[in-house]
Order: C-alpha cells, then structure tokens, then sequence
C-alpha cells in the first residue's frame, strides 16, 4: 500500500474489524454488480460505495457511459470496467460468490412505503450490499 493510500483509507485502517491487511484486501478484490432493476439508483450507489472504500477492479454490466462515468467519480484507486470492456472477474481468490457479486438486499417488509422513501430506501440498499462485499472482502470468507 503506497503512502498516499493509507492516508486515504486510515479510517479503514483503524478499525480492529479491518486493519491494514483488511484493506489490502479490499484493495486487490474484484466487485461485480449488475444493473437489474429498472431503476438502478440503490446499484449505483453499491458501486460508489464500493469504489470510494478502495475495491480494486469494480466491474458494473449494463451499464451506461454516463453512470459509469458516475462510478468513476468515485474511484480513486479502483479500475471501473462494463461487461463491453471484456471485463470479467479474474481474482484468484472468490469473495461471496464464484462470480463476487455484489447482491442488493429486497425491500424489507418493516420499510415504510410513503411516498418520498424511495431515495432513502436506494441508500440503504446499496450501503448494506457494499458494506457486506467489504466485510467478506476484507476477512476474505
């Protein structure tokens, strides 16, 4: 891990939960997450998250120039790659799945359905399926 990266992921780093080898973890993982739904708001930001906590290769099918672009946005450290760039998940190591895909959690029965939830909702599916890939990632289960 160069100088500049653990200054950048130190928060990771102090965390008993992930320390240093944790992150080196995260940062040679490769993510795969496929843009299913018709609106793809809680994906992307599974994407984000993943690319803004250092995942090495972060691979996102079916998905746009623009919301690629938008992933990248976030990525300082990760390689961001659509199904289009022949792109797959190459790492010697499988992080949840043969394939480490990042799975979105369905919409829980206890989540209110007013109107103006959606947003909320998109976050806390997309923070949950990031937070799991980097827990797996980082202990390597």
């Amino acid at each position: 891990m160069r100088d500049d990266q653990a200054q950048r992921y130190a928060r990771h780093i102090q965390l008993p939960e992930i320390g240093g080898l944790g992150q080196t973890a995260i940062m040679v993982s490769t993510a795969t997450l496929a843009l299913r739904e018709p609106d793809p708001r809680a994906e992307l930001i599974a994407a984000q998250f993943l690319a803004s906590a250092g995942v090495g290769t972060l691979v996102v099918t079916h998905a746009t120039a623009a919301q690629r672009a938008e992933v990248a946005a976030h990525a300082t450290d990760t390689r961001v790659f659509t199904e289009s760039d022949g792109a797959t998940a190459k790492e010697p190591w499988s992080v949840r799945t043969a394939e480490h895909e990042v799975v979105l959690a369905p919409r829980p029965a206890w989540w209110p359905s007013s109107a103006g939830d959606e947003v909320a909702l998109a976050y806390w599916r997309g923070g949950l399926a990031a937070t799991v890939f980097l827990v797996a990632a980082a202990s390597r289960e």
